[in-house]
């Protein structure tokens, strides 16, 4: 099935580009240095928002890995990604938000104990940020596995060991927000969060998705099959 530069060849969709210009290099280098310097810059931020700012930069490597696959199963894996990406991605910058505009603080040190003083906020937070990394039982979890799933079909294993490598620093810093929550002492500059039903009804509204998809995650892969069947037309 012809279309533009690209060629559908073979039973699992695997994509074959113009030879005018090696796309799959470019797009593999491109992804592995998103990521990786992603990565590394969140590694050092202690202003949460900038860490997740970052953080994002190394997730649009991910997607970008999904399509450097050239097949529809990267492109299936992407989908899930970005469906994955947007609850979880929206709902950590959602709680920082909150907690900052209580605080006037988006520094580390500043939520320090906050697990204890604000059990749903804290706890809401986790879930998403373990989620980020990649870590059952969440949504994450499932859009890593399909991106690795496609990496291995394609017999990309060395890019699929960078992206695990990758992912074991996103751990790290991911981590490091969670020892602040639940395993750092209360200091003065602890918030004590006021919010709303609204907020919190916002919240269930993402946090639920990510752990339901963690555990049943039919209905998203194939309404992830749903759009590649509409892409692919």
């Amino acid at each position: 099935i012809k279309s533009g530069f690209v060629v559908l060849i073979g039973e699992k969709g695997f994509w074959h580009l113009s030879e005018v210009f090696d796309w799959q290099s470019f797009l593999i280098i491109i992804s592995i240095a998103t990521m990786t310097l992603g990565n590394l810059t969140a590694l050092w931020q202690t202003n949460l928002k900038r860490m997740l700012a970052y953080s994002s930069i190394a997730h649009a490597g991910y997607i970008l890995l999904g399509l450097a696959v050239l097949s529809n199963q990267g492109l299936l894996a992407i989908l899930i990604y970005i469906i994955v990406y947007g609850l979880m991605n929206l709902g950590a910058f959602y709680i920082i938000m909150l907690i900052a505009n209580s605080s006037g603080s988006e520094d580390i040190n500043d939520y320090n104990g906050l697990g204890l003083i604000n059990p749903f906020l804290a706890f809401s937070l986790s879930v998403f940020l373990v989620s980020l990394t990649g870590l059952p039982p969440t949504a994450g979890f499932i859009g890593k596995l399909y991106l690795f799933i496609a990496l291995l079909d394609a017999k990309m294993i060395f890019v699929a060991v960078v992206a695990l490598l990758n992912t074991v620093v996103s751990l790290y810093y991911y981590a490091r927000v969670l020892k602040h929550l639940y395993l750092k002492p209360q200091n003065d500059a602890t918030p004590i969060i006021s919010f709303s039903y609204g907020n919190v009804v916002f919240i269930l509204f993402l946090l639920i998705p990510v752990l339901i998809f963690g555990v049943y995650f039919s209905p998203l892969v194939n309404l992830s099959k749903m759009f590649l069947s509409i892409l692919t037309m």
